[in-house]
């Protein structure tokens, strides 16, 4: 029985990534730069450079 609600909760949690990454992979990167520009940094992430 545990096996069994535990494949079944897997696949639960498969589903939902599959459905987070579907919608977060419908918006091109440029319809977000706005939002990302408009974060503002950490006093740690300054200065940071991310490659």
């Amino acid at each position: 029985m545990a096996e069994y609600l535990l494949a079944t909760r897997l696949e639960q949690l498969r589903e939902q990534i599959a459905a987070r990454t579907e919608t977060a992979a419908a918006a091109p990167w440029t319809d977000r730069l706005p939002e990302l520009a408009a974060r503002s940094l950490d006093g740690d992430a300054t200065g940071a450079v991310i490659a």
